[in-house]
């Protein structure tokens, strides 16, 4: 079972990402991240420190939001992957399409 998974706006004003990423956790956060991301201004950061990437879920989670992003002409980097996500990111072949900061 999955743990608890949650998205909030940090004082930062980051969307930061907590618990989970998995096929189970990434369909509701999905849309909860949409919701939030609206309330926020370019450039969107996505904190990502707080993240348990359990498989490609969290990729295809990443694409949406950075889809919702640029189809609104915003920016938007997602920070401190972990080396799991980097790493399947590249094994789909969407290493370069992601909009990853650099560490």
């Amino acid at each position: 079972m999955s743990e608890l998974s949650l998205l909030r706006i940090g004082d930062n004003q980051h969307l930061m990402v907590e618990g989970d990423l998995n096929v189970d956790t990434v369909a509701r956060l999905k849309d909860e991240g949409i919701a939030l991301i609206n309330k926020l201004q370019s450039p969107v950061l996505v904190d990502l420190t707080g993240a348990r990437v359990q498989g490609s879920a969290a990729v295809a989670l990443l694409i949406a939001w950075q889809r919702h992003c640029v189809q609104r002409h915003w920016v938007v980097r997602f920070i401190n992957a972990s080396s799991r996500l980097l790493e399947i990111a590249a094994a789909c072949d969407v290493e370069e399409i992601l909009a990853f900061a650099d560490s």
